[in-house]
């Protein structure tokens, strides 16, 4: 099969979609293109205008979750679980983990102290309510399924904005922290972002006038 991701460098979605593509160890190509100005021939393939689009012997596929289970039941083994209730659990919290993706968004680009404390407060709402499934079992500390393919380009992000600017949204010590640390550091998650990525993240940050990249935490 034919494959080629149309993406953008910084985009978490399109991490989703290399992570599984990475994961199942296939061969694709990948081409970027500009949100700032988009290209009539991605318009013409992206009903709405964002990425990623995979484009799978020539059929363009979009929407990050449609393309990874595309790619779970295209190319074995499996990732995604056959039986329903566990299949229809793990796509519930992939929902979870756009709503993960969302506000961490809102708290990287958070412009000032009182709006990045509303956003903050909310990532760490978010997290916690993993560190819950993880302590009763919800969710498997050593898995990589769907759950973990959807979370991980936010954990990698929150480990990299605590690398480059010392804020951390995890408590110290926590089943989601040690859980978050893992999926971050996999090889399939470091290896579907470009090498000058952690540059290109901090001057997003810095271009948006980001309150986390002007101001340290306390000590």
């Amino acid at each position: 099969m034919q494959l080629e991701l149309i993406s953008h460098a910084l985009c978490p979605f399109v991490h989703r979609a290399c992570i599984m593509l990475r994961e199942k160890g296939v061969e694709y190509s990948r081409r970027d293109v500009d949100l700032e100005a988009k290209p009539e021939w991605f318009l013409a393939l992206s009903p709405r205008g964002k990425v990623p689009v995979l484009v799978a012997d020539g059929t363009p596929l979009f929407e990050s979750a449609a393309i990874v289970e595309f790619l779970d039941e295209t190319h074995p083994p499996r990732l995604i679980p056959e039986e329903p209730f566990a299949r229809a659990r793990q796509r519930a919290w992939v929902e979870v983990a756009s709503e993960l993706l969302m506000t961490q968004y809102k708290t990287m680009m958070a412009a000032t102290q009182a709006e990045f404390e509303a956003a903050a407060k909310t990532a760490t709402a978010a997290l916690a309510r993993y560190d819950e499934a993880l302590r009763k079992g919800e969710l498997a500390s050593d898995a990589f399924g769907l759950v973990e393919v959807a979370t991980a380009p936010a954990l990698f992000r929150f480990a990299l904005l605590e690398e480059r600017t010392g804020w951390s949204f995890w408590p110290r010590g926590s089943q989601v922290e040690a859980w978050a640390r893992r999926l971050a550091a996999r090889t399939s998650v470091t290896s579907s972002v470009s090498e000058d990525f952690p540059g290109l993240f901090m001057k997003l940050l810095a271009d948006k006038n980001s309150y986390m990249a002007r101001v340290r935490p306390a000590s």
